[in-house]
């Protein structure tokens, strides 16, 4: 009887050790990642896997620093279904920065859109938002997007974004059509290359 009760005590002894502990102070690793946006008013989800993550490099070229988004969605054929997002900026990337596509960021001292943004339908009709307006005065330039990365881990990133994209892209030119990319969120793997 006294060995069933030292068992007895043991085990709930073992037990209370090995389950405290708050589930607050022990952060979960992040599993999977999503990006999240509506197209027009229309939800879309994507998402992502740790082979594509988003990446930070260096262009000692321009000089800039590159972030690097793209992530096919479900049923993508790679030309459709599609985001991509690539941010330029003369320093590193910070959180809580708003970076602005008409913001115009100096490459090898030619002014270039500070964001490119890209998505492609179900269809593969291809919208983008890439015209600089200071450097077309005289067209009337309606794309814009923006980029904010709120959470910047050692190799997680969050944020979100907004654009107006014009197209569709077509190998004849681009058409006259709005696609109105808002609520747009992402957490996903990130791999900085950055020196």
């Amino acid at each position: 009887m006294k060995r069933l009760f030292i068992l007895f005590t043991l085990s709930l002894l073992s037990f209370l050790v090995f389950s405290c502990g708050s589930s607050a102070e022990d952060p979960q690793p992040i599993a999977e990642g999503f990006v999240r946006f509506k197209v027009d008013g229309v939800q879309k989800e994507f998402k992502t896997n740790p082979v594509s993550p988003m990446s930070f490099s260096f262009d000692s070229n321009g000089p800039v620093y590159n972030a690097i988004l793209l992530v096919l969605g479900p049923g993508s054929t790679g030309t459709s279904n599609f985001i991509q997002i690539n941010v330029l900026n003369e320093s590193p990337f910070v959180t809580n920065v708003e970076y602005q596509m008409q913001e115009a960021v100096a490459y090898q001292g030619v002014a270039l859109a500070r964001i490119n943004f890209t998505y492609a339908d179900d269809q593969g009709q291809v919208f983008n938002a890439v015209l600089l307006k200071q450097t077309l005065p005289n067209l009337v330039v309606k794309n814009d997007a923006a980029v904010k990365f709120t959470k910047i881990s050692e190799d997680w990133i969050e944020g979100n974004f907004t654009a107006i994209l014009i197209g569709p892209i077509t190998s004849s030119g681009v058409g006259n059509q709005e696609r109105v990319i808002s609520e747009g969120q992402f957490r996903m793997k990130l791999l900085d290359l950055t020196p």
